[in-house]
């Protein structure tokens, strides 16, 4: 059985939440942002990803919104780690196909948007 877990993106604050900051409480997100007193946080303002379960060639754990290299043989592509009809994916020639070991993370969404731009 997978290990889940989640980080959480502060969209206001443009940082990640420690996974100590944050709670889920009937759906909605309660976090610590100012201080040490929970407030909550609206779900629109915070990004849950999931852990896929999955670790890179590094050992990194890998996450929704990872930014991963892979080899093809051909070529090296650089896709971001999606969920996708109940699995999680990577976008390679324009389609979706699972996760595969041999990925490396190089980033993430939010922080290396630019590592998206050819995409």
């Amino acid at each position: 059985m997978r290990e889940i877990k989640l980080r959480a993106w502060d969209k206001e604050n443009k940082a990640f939440m420690p996974s100590e900051g944050y709670a889920i409480c009937d759906g909605d997100v309660m976090g610590l942002r100012y201080g040490n007193e929970m407030e909550d946080v609206l779900t629109d303002q915070i990004e849950l990803m999931q852990y896929t379960g999955l670790k890179d060639m590094n050992g990194v754990d890998i996450y929704e919104g990872d930014i991963v290299r892979f080899d093809t043989n051909v070529q090296i592509l650089e896709s971001e780690v999606t969920y996708y009809h109940g699995m999680f994916t990577i976008k390679k020639y324009g389609e979706k196909i699972p996760l595969f070991t041999g990925l490396k993370v190089i980033g993430n969404k939010f922080e290396n948007p630019e590592l998206l731009e050819a995409d």
